[in-house]
């Protein structure tokens, strides 16, 4: 039977500090970057925050192709494209930098991957106030009663959510290099956590944002 974690085991089980997140609390696994506790724009852990489209720093009702700020259409992009060679997002396109500042920002694919290595991390897919997602527990010496909860958030496409309790997307901020259309991003469902090159660059996915 999986695990729920009730709110009173909140301040246990993830050891949150608020100290340089410019109010926005965090949980230091042990890895080079801290992650926040909850996603970019939610109001507590277990809410799904706001959805992004790739370089957009807001959030919106139509994740369509012919919706993206940058561009018009896939065939059409006119930033972090072949032409300008952009692989990684500015700050100024960067959804958790520009909406919560200080030195908070979208974790790099090579961040996301740390997370993902089970040497580094304990991934158990669970709940937490009957939202399904994984608890992501440290492994290091000095960081084994720490975690965070990444909620099975879903994505949008187009005008539709989609994958809801079911799987969760989360954004890093790097382009996928052989294709200006797609960026890396970290997928899940329960049997499979993944970071994959085939995240499309108008879907809107969800945002864990992370600091130094």
């Amino acid at each position: 039977m999986k695990k729920t974690i009730e709110l009173s085991d909140l301040t246990d089980t993830f050891q949150a500090v608020a100290e340089g997140g410019n109010g926005h609390d965090y949980v230091d696994l042990g890895l080079s970057v801290k992650w926040a506790t909850m996603n970019l724009g939610a109001a507590k852990i277990s809410d799904p925050g706001g959805y992004y489209a790739w370089g957009e720093t807001g959030k919106k009702d139509d994740y369509s192709w012919g919706a993206i700020q940058h561009g018009s259409s896939a065939d059409a992009l006119t930033k972090y494209n072949f032409a300008d060679g952009g692989l990684s997002l500015e700050a100024a396109d960067d959804a958790a930098a520009a909406n919560w500042g200080g030195a908070w920002r979208i974790p790099t694919s090579a961040e996301w991957e740390e997370l993902c290595d089970k040497r580094n991390c304990k991934w158990e897919w669970t709940k937490l106030e009957n939202t399904p997602g994984y608890k992501i527990t440290g492994k290091k010496a000095g960081f084994t009663d720490k975690s965070i909860f990444l909620p099975a958030a879903g994505y949008f496409r187009g005008c539709s959510i989609e994958g809801a309790e079911s799987s969760g997307y989360y954004w890093s901020a790097t382009r996928n290099r052989p294709f200006e259309d797609r960026a890396i991003c970290l997928f899940f469902i329960p049997t499979f956590i993944g970071i994959g090159n085939n995240g499309f660059r108008n879907g809107g996915f969800t945002i864990r944002p992370v600091m130094k």
